[in-house]
């Protein structure tokens, strides 16, 4: 054999080793990979109870008929004595490998959140596949229920705020959804008190073909301080929260009030600032908040001008503001994050101060400045609103 035939002998038996390689391979189709995308967890009767959600293509990709199939959603319920034990078990039927790196919710139940979720964050984050960026929330219903309600128009649970809850923030910013590794920055930062979304389910506003259907709805929030859980707290409750987070996209004020109501303010490009003041042995607060807002809808038309308009919006805001600052006394609770303000910027002073019973008190708020400018009425964006004064 001539050196040309050697390597081309040379060459087909290396493709021939290579093909037989890759067919011998532990090789599955796409559509029979296992994709889990949420993870419930659950503590009851001393065991840790982990929910898997998993979610079929056919019912993501479209048909050749250019119609989605029925959504199939599976979720599985394994328990053990550790998070890590009852996680395993779902090994045990899972028929393919099961893929991870596509999981963008983890639920919590309220009593995982008492027990303490160090050790289920602990899980979460040390294994490679998981992605540090899920969505995170918490949740009293059942997770089963959570996991398994769908969206509109015959589309699966990925379609919905479980997986995809910063579309609706967008257009109403009432508590922002939080992802793991934001979440995880404050959780284990001094003075900071921390909150997840609670998912519940709202099986009362939507009807299909005159038939109630449950879609997901964020109702309130946990919170959490020193790594210790604090409590839940309905939205109604937390309204004031949005006035203070830099993030808040769009939210809208019905004033005067809600019992005679003249207008509805919409406040967007917002701004806040949080500034302590050392005021002998203690500290006082100065929030600053700035936004520039728009009238979206008039009940009672040219009978309130542009400048009384604005206070109302004003005096909304710090009630609000205040309101949440007495419940957070009320119940212990620092929802301002004024001890993470000396945290940062007065750290001596904080740490001589950190383990004083009464670091917050009636007067720590020395006040609530808001500044608020209204440009236009909703869509007649042309039309400006001082036209009475």
């Amino acid at each position: 054999m001539n050196r040309k035939s050697m390597i081309t002998f040379t060459t087909i038996l290396f493709l021939c080793l290579l093909i037989g390689t890759a067919c011998d391979n532990d090789i599955s189709e796409i559509e029979n990979q296992n994709f889990a995308t949420a993870i419930g967890v659950d503590y009851r009767d001393g065991q840790f109870h982990v929910f898997i959600q998993m979610i079929g293509l056919g019912s993501v990709a479209k048909s050749e008929g250019g119609e989605k199939a029925s959504p199939d959603i599976y979720v599985s319920e394994t328990t053990g004595k550790t998070f890590i034990d009852a996680f395993f078990k779902a090994y045990h039927t899972a028929q393919e490998k099961i893929l991870w790196a596509h999981v963008t919710a983890i639920v919590m139940s309220e009593d995982v959140l008492e027990k303490g979720m160090g050790s289920v964050f602990d899980g979460l984050t040390r294994y490679y596949e998981f992605r540090p960026t899920p969505w995170l929330f918490g949740t009293k219903e059942s997770l089963v229920d959570i996991l398994s309600t769908t969206g509109f128009f015959n589309q699966n649970s990925l379609n919905t705020i479980l997986h995809s809850p910063e579309s609706s923030y967008e257009q109403s910013s009432t508590i922002q959804p939080v992802k793991l590794n934001k979440f995880a920055r404050g959780f284990f930062e001094p003075g900071r008190t921390t909150y997840i979304p609670s998912l519940t389910i709202d099986d009362t506003q939507w009807k299909k073909n005159k038939k109630s259907e449950a879609k997901l709805a964020i109702d309130g929030a946990f919170f959490l301080d020193n790594q210790k859980y604090k409590g839940y707290f309905p939205y109604e409750k937390l309204k004031g929260m949005r006035w203070l987070n830099p993030d808040t996209v769009r939210a809208s004020l019905l004033l005067p009030n809600e019992k005679s109501p003249e207008f509805i303010a919409v406040l967007e490009d917002q701004m806040v600032k949080i500034q302590p003041e050392k005021q002998g042995g203690n500290f006082q607060f100065t929030i600053r908040y700035l936004a520039n807002g728009v009238v979206s809808n008039r009940m009672k038309n040219d009978t309130t001008n542009v400048d009384a308009m604005e206070e109302f919006v004003k005096k909304g805001i710090i009630t609000e503001v205040r309101q949440l600052y007495q419940l957070g006394l009320e119940h212990d609770i620092d929802f301002l994050n004024l001890e993470h303000q000396l945290y940062r910027k007065h750290h001596a002073d904080w740490k001589k101060l950190k383990n004083q019973e009464n670091l917050l008190q009636e007067n720590s708020i020395k006040s609530i400045e808001a500044q608020i400018t209204l440009e236009h009425s909703g869509s007649f964006k042309n039309r400006k609103i001082k036209i009475n004064e």
